[in-house]
């Protein structure tokens, strides 16, 4: 007996609304898997306390990165970047998902409370992200870390700055200089160092730090021999935890100016992107070439209502 012809074109509706919802599941099911497979990136500025322009630069040196790593040929699809300032996000529970986590910021030598991980509760809330295998990446004067802290700090990213257990007045037994420095590669193999060649920088140098004795885990990434010593010193650094996680340390990054570097950007981008444990591509992570500009800003006073300070200081932060 044949079947009303409206059956017959129901049930060729219904499987084909049935197809639609399992190609819709289907592919909602790859998007959520790509954006699971993509990495996050968390960069932190803390806030300047003092240096001059083109010096600690804490957040410049967080948007330009955000900048480099978002558009970089290598990184399209992979990562997920976010900018915080002021120290700390406003809200941590950003960390809780977060690959790797790069922090530039004051040390903890003029006062423990200008190192944004001696706030609060935050070295508690960052010693959480570590048990889960989050990377961690320490540059210039945020490698300044009480010694009483030496087990969690050399745990975590291998080495510090020790300005409390040294002989000399200042108590310093890591030492400090600025120069024109030749940094050359420790370990020519390693990720960190693909596609980056030596080069000479005006850089401020932290060295002969407090790392672990006989510490498997250590990896020497940047050598440089500051004026005056007969030795060479390691002045970046990785480790690779038992946990998984991985850390940097570099104690360069003084000079604003250095990003212009290609090697010196290099190297800190295939750093970032190795302790959030995503291959470092052969030649490195590229980054887009560009160049800095000049603006001149001229405002006046001429009226009462024309607040020039205000306008001038509004019109530099948002240029910069």
């Amino acid at each position: 007996m044949t079947q009303p012809r409206w059956k017959c074109m129901s049930r060729r509706q219904s499987s084909l609304f049935r197809f639609v919802l399992l190609l819709a599941f289907c592919l909602c099911s790859l998007v959520s898997f790509a954006a699971d497979k993509t990495k996050k990136i968390v960069l932190i500025a803390g806030p300047i306390t003092g240096h001059p322009k083109e010096a600690h630069e804490y957040e410049k040196n967080v948007i330009l990165l955000k900048q480099l790593l978002d558009t970089s040929p290598d990184l399209q699809g992979k990562v997920r970047v976010e900018a915080h300032f002021h120290g700390w996000p406003k809200d941590s529970s950003t960390l809780d998902d977060a690959d790797t986590i790069f922090l530039t910021s004051d040390g903890t030598d003029r006062d423990e409370k200008n190192h944004p991980l001696y706030l609060g509760d935050h070295l508690q809330v960052i010693e959480r992200q570590i048990k889960r295998g989050c990377g961690l990446v320490l540059f210039h004067w945020s490698t300044f870390n009480p010694v009483r802290f030496h087990d969690r700090i050399t745990e975590w990213v291998g080495g510090y700055f020790d300005y409390e257990t040294g002989t000399a007045p200042n108590h310093w037994y890591s030492a400090i200089q600025t120069w024109k420095a030749e940094s050359t590669l420790a370990t020519p193999d390693h990720s960190i160092l693909r596609g980056v060649k030596p080069f000479t920088t005006q850089e401020e140098y932290y060295y002969r730090l407090r790392f672990r004795d006989n510490d498997a885990r250590f990896t020497p990434i940047l050598f440089t021999r500051p004026p005056k010593e007969t030795n060479d010193f390691a002045v970046g650094w990785a480790v690779e935890r038992a946990d998984g996680g991985r850390g940097f340390g570099f104690t360069g990054g003084h000079f604003y100016a250095n990003w212009w570097n290609a090697d010196f950007r290099k190297l800190i981008l295939n750093a970032i992107v190795w302790t959030a444990k995503l291959d470092v591509p052969l030649n490195g992570v590229r980054s887009q070439s560009f160049e800095r500009f000049k603006a001149l800003i001229l405002t006046g006073h001429n009226h009462p209502a024309h607040d020039w300070r205000a306008t001038t200081a509004a019109l530099i932060l948002a240029l910069e």
